[in-house]
């Protein structure tokens, strides 16, 4: 994700106190692949950007210096090499289970960067190294940051490409039982901490929507 360089060091070094809402908005989709097979094989990732967001990353980059809102081939590149460049402990934000057993997931592939009214959307294709049958058991995916630095909202329905048969549901999140915890945990923290430096609590979880990929035999 492209608050990774260097917008993800801000979520290291940001104080507990100033995590009682998130500092980042992506609209999120994303498209379950199949494979000839029929297994999944892949789920394609979109992220939208808020414009507010998307005016730092720009900024901390270098980029669009004549705020003219568009972006040279040049400049694209740039963005395209840093939504590459993710260190290792980043998971992607994307989470898959099957039976409550996570699924491993490659890191991004075909990311591609562009530039819309203000907003950079980012795209890439995250590979399913079991390629699982969700006829065997469902499939769960959720998009979320641990420590929800970044709120991300599931602005369209997922779409399913390659198989017949299959259904996906979406749980929407309790937001108001999500933003209860987070601040009941937020205030436990400061209890304990007179400083603020503390770890960040991580549930951002409990702010993402499930969504739950059937498939018939």
């Amino acid at each position: 994700m492209l608050r990774i360089v260097p917008l993800f060091a801000l979520v290291a070094l940001a104080p507990v106190a100033a995590l009682g809402h998130p500092h980042m908005f992506v609209d999120a989709g994303m498209t379950l692949r199949f494979d000839d097979q029929g297994r999944l094989g892949a789920v394609g990732v979109v992220w939208v950007y808020d414009d507010f967001s998307s005016m730092l990353i720009l900024g901390d980059l270098g980029l669009d210096y004549d705020a003219d809102g568009n972006l040279s081939e040049d400049e694209l590149t740039v963005l395209t090499e840093a939504a590459r460049d993710w260190p290792q402990d980043f998971e992607g934000d994307l989470y898959l289970t099957q039976d409550g057993t996570p699924l491993e997931l490659s890191g991004p592939l075909e990311a591609r960067i562009h530039y819309r009214d203000g907003r950079l959307i980012e795209t890439h294709l995250r590979a399913v190294i079991a390629r699982p049958d969700p006829a065997e058991a469902p499939v769960s995916v959720r998009i979320y940051d641990p420590v929800y630095y970044t709120a991300y909202s599931l602005t369209a329905a997922p779409r399913i490409v390659g198989r017949e048969g299959c259904r996906v549901t979406v749980d929407e999140a309790d937001l108001s039982a999500a933003q209860k915890l987070y601040a009941d945990e937020l205030a436990t923290l400061d209890a304990i901490s007179a400083s603020g430096e503390v770890p960040m609590p991580e549930l951002g979880h409990a702010f993402a929507d499930e969504v739950s990929l059937q498939c018939a035999p």
